[in-house]
């Protein structure tokens, strides 16, 4: 009892001594080891980015054979691992962590939420809220079911108005590989951790050419209904007649905050600019469109899986192959193939020029989707990467073509390029 009133007055006064050099990675082991109410700590964003470096760890307590242990449970762009450590491979584990340098920390306890930020500055920033909902009460089962939100039985009503689950409550045997592509989808979503750094208020989403419309209910369910996230969401599409049953849907379920509307992607004007835009499987150059309305926009995080790429395929075909690729683009699968990979890394280095951390991770295995690459991009620093501008020139002189993105974004990006 004593230790854990320690911990919490060694908290007030982090948040009292804002910014100065109290040690906040002592908070942190205090928090994690010695308080009987803690519940759970995420880390994010390591600024020491060395090869093998996890983008995200999640950390909680568990009970195992009786003895309290502590789950980490690391994450990148393709994996997720789960380790239990006990006794002093809990402190040693801790201060690997630290030694990466995460820019950002939530210590969840029964009683309080501490964030602690680490500026560009190296100022360090805590402050502390009292905990509400779910970080009330905690839960140290280690064989708990491992569920994910779309299992939660909340999701039902929704997946059947899809129908993506039947009557019977469970998942249509031809719909199962739709259910595997949006869980996926929000999954690398949330290993970006950019959720937890956009604004606490309203969040606004646009789903850029919605179609069928399952991410688009899978999306806001996931963020207004499972993480409780106050949501406003629109589903834009050029044909009009699924949207008219998409908002029968929406109505049926009483989600008065999800809408649909008929419009091409790069002629629709959001009432309000959103804070994020995803796109999921919008052919051609769609994706390239909801990509550059999102840069336009200054949208915090841009989410694409890309469908067909054309408009760069046309270009290849009208032109000699460079010498060195004389023998690949002789097949045509292999063009084709090149012609995917050139599209979406130049989709890459023009979100890294506009100021984006952009990757490309693979988004589900080929037996769901042949489709299977997503862009990831969220917003982290000002235009104008000089990497990023010097690969794009290089590349794009050597191949002699000029991709979609850039033909939108061209007063914009045309600065950076001279």
């Amino acid at each position: 009892m004593r230790t854990r009133k320690k911990t919490e007055e060694l908290q007030e006064k982090t948040t009292a001594q804002e910014g100065d050099t109290f040690n906040y990675q002592q908070l942190i082991k205090n928090t994690l080891l010695h308080n009987d109410q803690f519940l759970k700590a995420t880390l994010s964003l390591p600024a020491n980015k060395q090869d093998g470096n996890w983008t995200k760890v999640v950390i909680r307590p568990v009970m195992i054979r009786g003895k309290k242990h502590l789950q980490f449970s690391y994450f990148d762009a393709q994996r997720d691992i789960t380790k239990n450590y006990a006794g002093e491979e809990q402190l040693q584990q801790i201060d690997v962590l630290l030694s990466l340098e995460f820019k950002y920390i939530h210590l969840y306890t029964q009683a309080q939420t501490t964030q602690i930020h680490i500026t560009k500055k190296n100022k360090v920033q805590i402050h502390s809220t009292k905990a509400t909902g779910e970080h009330q009460k905690g839960d140290l089962s280690h064989d708990r079911q491992k569920k994910t939100f779309l299992a939660e039985p909340a999701a039902v009503p929704f997946l059947q108005a899809v129908g993506i689950v039947g009557n019977h409550g469970k998942i249509n045997v031809d719909m199962y590989s739709k259910y595997r592509q949006i869980q996926e989808f929000i999954k690398l979503v949330f290993q970006t951790g950019a959720l937890e750094h956009l604004p606490a208020s309203l969040l606004h989403v646009v789903d850029a050419g919605c179609g069928n419309a399952y991410l688009t209910f899978a999306f806001y369910y996931y963020l207004h209904e499972y993480l409780q996230r106050s949501t406003e969401m629109i589903g834009i599409d050029s044909r009009s007649e699924p949207l008219e049953k998409h908002q029968e849907k929406v109505v049926q379920l009483g989600w008065t905050d999800l809408q649909f509307e008929t419009s091409t992607i790069i002629d629709f004007h959001p009432r309000v600019a959103p804070h994020i835009v995803l796109s999921l499987h919008a052919c051609d150059t769609a994706t390239d469109e909801a990509l550059a309305q999102g840069i336009q926009w200054g949208s915090s995080l841009l989410v694409s899986v890309p469908c067909c790429h054309h408009h760069l395929q046309v270009q290849l075909e009208q032109q000699p192959a460079p010498a060195p690729f004389s023998s690949v683009l002789r097949h045509s699968i292999l063009k084709e193939r090149l012609g995917d990979i050139l599209t979406d890394d130049f989709r890459v280095l023009i979100l890294q020029i506009m100021g984006y951390q952009a990757d490309i991770v693979q988004f589900v295995s080929n037996e769901h989707t042949a489709k299977n690459l997503m862009i990831r991009a969220r917003k982290s620093h000002r235009p104008g990467n000089l990497r990023a501008v010097h690969e794009y020139k290089n590349l794009k002189a050597f191949w002699n073509v000029t991709p979609y993105l850039e033909q939108l974004l061209a007063e914009h990006i045309t600065r950076y390029l001279d």
